[in-house]
């Protein structure tokens, strides 16, 4: 988890500072305690330690020694956050105390912070250049070229070159390059100086891993925990790997050792709760977790599982509020954002999770898991064009995560960039020659762009790295049977055989082989046993029931199958077998009778599950039932593209168009050949009004050479997208009319309405379109538009304006054009948030600046009005340009400061040209006050105020006017409180509202204001009286004369002078008695 340095500051406030007391106490009873601290840290006493510590704290709460102990216990039970915010504040009070230091780096590493870590690092060797760890985690933590570069540098200077630290360094940069013989050359002479060296033994288990030998990397995890002490991050890592391999029980009983003899190792209690979680087993992980409240009752980490094991049980609504409890109390957590957003995810909410991870962002822009997971859901939902600047910004962050790579090619080959797409891996290969996973996702890539020759090289290449890499295997196999090789597809397959009897697979590489030769009795063979191997490979099962059609036995291969079912009824690939055959016999029934008793047998098994939802949803129209089936598929085989189709199908079958097109998106992404799968995407698309995305998918779909259902209608679709603007009218009316339902027909139709001016037939049509898909964005924009503008429907208008953003709260530009349609409608505050929330995302287009400019003016933020406006004047010549000049020189007139000569002349003709353009009505005003001529400036901005009755400028300058008349007094004051909630900040409206306030013997609230008025511009005479005489009423006798002295030097009126001057005589008469 991603966490700030404030955040963590924050946390040492709440966590330390809330203990503590004010209390003094005598030196003497502070050292005892402190004695009894380090006599129980130093047993592992750690409970009874911290209670002496926070003892320490309450005495003297500036004990650094203190703070690094509470400090490291807590980083030795697992709690980084507050370790965390404790190593802070001692590093703060002993920036020199470098064993503090080191181990607040590791916090860094374990919050996943490295370029803090690296930071800290660097720090500590600064002061001692022999520092071993700090020397190897300087390397490990080294991402970006140039921390790479220093990090070499460090190591070279390094003194001690006989050091396993500096041998370890040595490694962690080499693996950094792909370079992974030398990273286990220096490794093993790590280990030679030095056997016990735990750092060597963790780095050479991260070398064994990327080798992918298991048992060498058990080996040296299991080493570095024995080496490490019971509460310890490298016994976590020994049980982490037993988890991921699969040893799930060894790794329980590892784990409750641990917590047996220490039971306050919080990461313990955790980790067992997370295995717990994977299992489903909920109320078993709440009751874990009471061990971690019990001395955490704030850990994050405990609190996010907490909520993961309530939405689990269905409770989303407490699993969220928990979440949004702790966003609450630690609002700039990042981290805290990123989790809530897994567990929107979690949820199915979608739009909520997209929310938080902008918010994680904002706080974080560093923050790259955020940016990943962001950029994953975006994807999913076909706006790849978004996520590509962010990736590209992640990838400079972080260019070793592979998942960054892989999701910017993937949003490059989405926009049509597919030469950028593989430059990405080109790159990755130059920088690691020797990772076979570059190679194989390179020749993935180049396999997308038919450029099989080069990707058959990449896959070679990958083989040679790696003997047994199952993609390349697979993408080779392809590659053969395409060029029609069946020796070498038997080869390959015969090759992983060799190393694995039990490969499911290999058997299939096999079948497919022999299906293609026309060799059926040894395909048949080999897909029975591959199905033996693994009965949820579904492919199988299919490629199975082929044969039987090529060679017209579907009826024999029922008859087998039922002499199987005979001796064993409840075998299951036997009955899903049977009914795929039934299907292909057009059978419905019978084929979800054998799919019925498959999942009898079975309820988890997948092809089963798959299979009956699509009869359910295809053939024998019970979606719901459809839905359920296909949606637990999904949920146990997230990964399998034909599994993520027939779940999306089934929700757009269901009307559930978003939802759908977010999945149809993932397996199409997998899935880039299959004209089906392409074509549920279309469809997905084409509801949802997506017009370019739709084409994009049914142009696929189209080209695909084989058939499938749907073809005819995808060629249909296509067609009418592929009309553009040239359609008549006529026409677009009679295919509304054939297809009632359907939303680019109808937006077409509505556009073209709004085209010849018939606005009201515009708006019937696209309230048809949004009856069609009511989650249709598009639609409730463009009414939106219609209400603000023609219609001139404001109420209307911001109904269908916030419907659009429930429907999209996170693009932006739907959020700009929201901010457009409230400001037509007169919500300016509305239209400010909205611009300005997407400004932050569309910072380079003009128009979001424009709008945003007229937003902020509007608002009464001038300033921030003219520096938007400045990016539009600064850019491209055009429309826009000129308008931002004209705004600036108009906006730039609204001030006290003496008008140029030229001024009034280029106001006249502005008005000239748009009598009604507020900048040039304000200017106007301005310089007509300036002249002495407030009646004229009174009437103007009047004017501004009926057509703008909230704009806090003109209320500020007629409150001004106002202000100097008593019979206007109360109008003043009203205006004036208005403005000031828009211009909080404002020394001359504060000056107004000061003055008015000491008129209303209001005498407190007018010192207030005064002096916050002059703290930023110098007060005039009437202004220092006012203030004077206010402090006199209050009996402020030294202020009282001060101010009054002020006025009479700066010049008043003769009246208030003599005033000034009898006020001044009273306060200097000595006091009677």
């Amino acid at each position: 988890m991603d966490t700030s340095r404030k955040q963590i500051i924050g946390l040492a406030v709440i966590s330390v500072l809330v203990l503590l007391s004010c209390s003094c106490t005598p030196e003497m009873k502070k050292n005892r305690a402190l004695q009894l601290g380090e006599s129980h840290f130093k047993a592992g006493e750690y409970d009874a330690a911290k209670i002496e510590y926070l003892k320490v704290l309450r005495l003297d709460a500036a004990n650094a020694v203190a703070y690094a102990r509470c400090g490291a216990m807590w980083a030795a039970e697992g709690a980084s956050l507050r370790a965390g915010a404790f190593l802070m504040k001692a590093k703060e009070l002993a920036p020199k105390d470098l064993d503090n230091r080191y181990k607040l780096a590791l916090v860094y590493v374990r919050v996943t912070q490295p370029q803090e870590a690296f930071k800290e690092a660097t720090e500590i060797l600064k002061q001692a250049p022999d520092h071993g760890p700090a020397l190897t985690l300087l390397a490990e933590t080294a991402v970006t070229p140039e921390q790479v570069q220093a990090a070499e540098q460090e190591v070279e200077k390094f003194p001690r070159h006989d050091s396993p630290y500096f041998e370890v360094a040595n490694a962690a940069l080499a693996m950094r390059k792909g370079d992974l013989a030398k990273a286990e050359a220096t490794l093993n002479h790590a280990l030679a100086i030095d056997p016990k060296c735990l750092e060597a033994h963790v780095a050479m288990a991260v070398l064994a891993m990327a080798k992918k030998d298991d048992a060498h990397a058990e080996e040296e995890l299991k080493a570095a925990a024995e080496l490490g002490p019971v509460r310890s991050h490298e016994r976590l890592s020994y049980a982490e790997f037993k988890i991921r391999k699969g040893n799930t029980e060894e790794a329980k009983k590892y784990l409750q050792d641990l917590t047996a003899q220490a039971r306050d190792f919080v990461g313990a209690w955790i980790l067992q709760a997370k295995i717990a979680q994977a299992e489903k087993k909920y109320d078993e992980v709440l009751k874990l977790l009471q061990n971690v409240f019990s001395r955490d009752p704030d850990n994050i980490e405990g609190r996010v599982a907490q909520a993961q094991a309530l939405i689990g049980k269905g409770d989303l609504k407490q699993g969220s509020g928990i979440l949004e409890n702790v966003d609450k109390t630690y609002p700039n957590n990042a981290g805290i954002k990123y989790q809530l957003a897994l567990a929107y995810i979690q949820a199915k909410d979608t739009n909520q999770a997209v929310a938080a991870l902008d918010q994680a962002i904002t706080i974080a822009p560093k923050y790259v898991e955020a940016i990943v997971l962001l950029a994953q859901l975006r994807l999913r939902a076909g706006d790849a064009r978004s996520v590509i600047g962010p990736l590209e910004s992640a990838l400079k962050l972080r260019p070793d995560l592979i998942q960054v790579r892989t999701l910017l090619a993937d949003a490059y080959e989405a926009v049509g960039r597919s030469e950028d797409s593989t430059a990405l891996f080109r790159d990755q290969v130059q920088k690691t020659p020797e990772s076979p996973q570059a190679y194989v996702l390179l020749g993935v890539v180049l396999r997308r762009q038919n450029k099989n020759d080069e990707a058959r090289k990449a896959f070679e290449k990958t083989l040679e790295l790696d003997p047994e890499n199952a993609l390349a295997i697979d993408q080779l196999a392809d590659l053969d049977l395409q060029a029609k090789d069946f020796a070498a597809v038997h080869r390959r397959a015969d090759a992983v055989l060799q190393k694995q009897p039990r490969s499911a697979p290999a058997y299939y590489i096999h079948g497919r082989s022999y299906v293609m030769e026309k060799n059926f009795p040894a395909a048949e063979d080999a897909l029975k046993k591959a199905i033996e191997l693994d009965p949820n490979l579904a492919v199988v099962y299919n490629l199975l029931v082929s044969i039987y059609v090529q060679t017209n036995q579907l009826p024999e291969g029922l008859k087998q199958l039922d002499a199987v079912l005979t001796k064993n009824p409840q075998y299951a690939p036997a009955l899903l077998t049977s009914g795929i055959i039934y299907t292909q016999m057009g059978d419905f029934a019978k084929a979800r009778d054998s799919y019925e008793k498959a999942l009898a047998v079975n309820p988890n098994f997948i092809p089963a599950l798959n299979n009956l939802a699509y009869i359910y949803s295809e053939k024998l129209s019970n979606l719901d039932r459809a839905a359920e089936l296909a949606r637990k598929a999904h949920e146990l085989h997230p990964a399998e593209p034909s599994i993520t189709d027939t779940f999306g199908w089934v929700l757009y079958r269901q009307g559930k168009y978003q939802e759908a097109a977010e999945l149809l998106a993932q397996s199409a992404a997998k899935a880039p050949d299959n004209g089906e799968i392409q074509f549920h995407l279309g469809m997905a698309n084409y509801m949802m009004g997506r017009s370019e995305d739709a084409r994009a998918a049914l142009e696929k779909a189209v080209a695909s050479p084989r058939d499938f259902a749907g073809k005819d209608e995808a060629k249909g679709r296509l067609n009418l997208l592929s009309q553009g603007g040239s359609t008549s009218l006529a026409d677009l009316e009679k295919f509304a009319k054939e297809k009632l339902n359907d939303p680019v027909a109808l937006m077409r139709l509505a556009a073209a309405y709004a085209k010849e001016g018939s606005t009201a037939k515009a708006a019937e049509t696209y309230e048809r379109a949004l009856q069609a898909n009511p989650k249709l964005v598009e639609a409730a924009l463009a009414l939106a538009q219609l209400n603000a503008g023609p219609l001139k429907n404001n109420a209307k208008a911001l109904e269908y304006a916030k419907k659009a953003r429930d429907l999209a709260p996170t693009d932006p530009h739907v959020t700009a054009t929201l901010g457009q349609v409230a400001f037509q409608a007169g919500n300016f505050s509305w239209s400010y948030s909205l611009l300005q929330e997407s400004s932050r995302a569309l910072s380079d287009e003009p128009a979001v600046a424009r709008d945003l400019a007229w937003a902020a003016y509007a608002t009464g933020k001038t300033n921030e009005a003219q520096e938007a406006m400045r990016r539009v004047a600064n850019g491209a010549a055009g429309a826009g340009r000129t308008d931002a000049v004209l705004f600036l020189s108009m906006t730039a007139l609204d001030s006290s400061d003496a008008v140029p000569a030229n001024a009034e002349s280029e106001v006249t003709k502005a008005l000239a040209e748009q009598p009604d353009y507020t900048p040039a009505l304000m200017a106007k005003a301005a310089i007509r006050l300036q002249k002495g001529n407030t009646a004229e400036a009174s009437t103007i901005y009047s004017t501004v105020l009926q057509k703008w009755p909230d704009f806090a400028p003109a209320q500020k300058r007629l409150a001004a006017i106002y202000a100097n008349d008593p019979s206007n007094a109360n109008k003043a004051y009203e205006l004036a409180n208005k403005a000031r909630r828009a211009m909080p900040d404002d020394p001359e409206l504060a000056r107004t509202l000061g003055v008015l306030s000491f008129q209303r013997k209001e005498y407190s609230r007018a010192i207030q204001l005064l002096q916050e008025s002059e703290s930023k511009k110098p007060l005039d005479g009437k202004s220092l009286f006012a203030l004077g005489m206010a402090h006199f009423q209050l009996g402020h006798k030294s202020d009282a004369k001060k101010d009054l002295d002020r006025a009479l030097a700066a010049g008043i009126p003769d009246d208030l002078t003599k005033q000034a001057k009898d006020t001044i005589a009273t306060l200097e008469k000595p006091a009677k008695g």
